[in-house]
């Protein structure tokens, strides 16, 4: 019993004596460059992937019903008035008997512009309340001062009206405009199926609503008494 016992301790110690002597020879071969257990430093820094290089996009306002558009001033004739940033609210037109809101328009254009989209493809815009807030600032502002452009008397864009949302949110923006007359319209699909058709009848507004990489949008209508505004922004989130 007892020279097993003996046999048992004589091997571990040679087992333990075998690890501790590679373990030296090992350590030699590392500070003598025979191993190389570690990463090469070659001086670089590893960077992080490029951000896509994504452009603003938006197109020329499209002038839809001129006939009912009456004289247009020029955009900088604004008599230094201030611009318009805050959210106007509900609109309103009172067509006869009936009344149309500016919500029911831009809640019938978003539907509208989700139809065609799934018409070819292409997937559906979540609506964004911030970003329509923004869009029926720029609206009112445009009717109030009476000029039709993407860019403010002041110089202002899209992006700059976007604020924080652009980019921290939105990684690229696109922007449609419209207005329209109102004779003849009796509530808010007339309206809005004029302004969309409208944007589907210029190649570059176009080109705007049928862009696969949106996510999401905001439209902000405005009603100016007899004329209709709208401004559609479209965002393609991180």
């Amino acid at each position: 019993m007892l020279g097993r016992i003996g046999r048992m301790l004589g091997a571990v110690v040679r087992i333990v004596f075998g690890i501790v002597v590679l373990s030296l020879l090992l350590s030699a071969a590392v500070s003598m460059g025979v191993i190389d257990v570690g990463p090469v430093d070659d001086g670089t820094i590893d960077t992080p992937e490029p951000l896509p290089d994504w452009p603003l996009v938006w197109e020329v306002p499209v002038d839809t019903d001129p006939a009912e558009q009456g004289p247009r001033t020029d955009p900088t004739a604004t008599n230094g008035s201030e611009p318009h940033t805050d959210d106007p609210g509900t609109t309103r037109l009172e067509a006869g008997e009936s009344s149309v809101s500016s919500e029911e328009i831009e809640a019938r254009i978003h539907d509208r512009i989700n139809a065609i989209r799934s018409e070819n493809d292409l997937s559906q815009l979540d609506h964004d309340d911030e970003i329509a807030s923004i869009g029926r600032a720029h609206s009112y502002d445009m009717a109030e001062r009476d000029y039709f452009s993407h860019v403010s008397p002041e110089g202002a864009g899209p992006d700059d009206r976007l604020g924080d949302l652009y980019p921290s949110t939105c990684r690229a923006v696109g922007e449609n405009l419209a207005y329209v007359g109102t004779a003849g319209a009796t509530d808010a699909d007339e309206i809005a199926e004029r302004i969309v058709d409208g944007w589907m009848n210029s190649e570059g507004h176009r080109e705007n609503v049928l862009t696969g990489r949106w996510d999401s949008q905001g439209i902000g209508v405005y009603i100016d008494g007899q004329r209709v505004y709208a401004t559609e922004n479209f965002c393609d989130e991180w």
